[in-house]
């Protein structure tokens, strides 16, 4: 998926207007920082699947960058965490939702594999 994809994806789940340009500004480095939280349960995924790892993070840059990780994080996990992080200024109420569901969604998709198959 796209980042642009995936930052539409995630207005759409917080009821924001496709239009909606509000957080265009924090997208990329929120989007980065789950994907640095989540590089290594990922990669679990990954291996648990016949995969080899990740070797470093794939950060993105532009909007147009791909998401490399696999879709149940993509789709599921990366979306909720992203929201809980725009909304975590602005009301802590629809924050705390969010970041039980990322975390809920987090340990639905985790695998784990010993560390030297990593």
């Amino acid at each position: 998926m796209k980042a642009r994809d995936l930052y539409s994806y995630v207005k759409t789940i917080m009821f924001e207007k496709p239009s909606s340009t509000i957080y265009d500004n924090y997208f990329i480095g929120n989007c980065n920082r789950v994907i640095a939280e989540l590089f290594n349960e990922n990669n679990m995924l990954r291996v648990f699947k016949g995969y080899a790892p990740l070797e470093e993070m794939p950060l993105i840059y532009e909007m147009d960058d791909e998401i490399e990780y696999e879709s149940e994080y993509v789709y599921d996990v990366m979306p909720k965490g992203i929201a809980a992080y725009f909304l975590i200024d602005d009301d802590l109420q629809k924050y705390g939702i969010y970041a039980t569901d990322y975390n809920n969604a987090r340990v639905l998709h985790q695998v784990f594999v010993s560390a030297d198959k990593l």
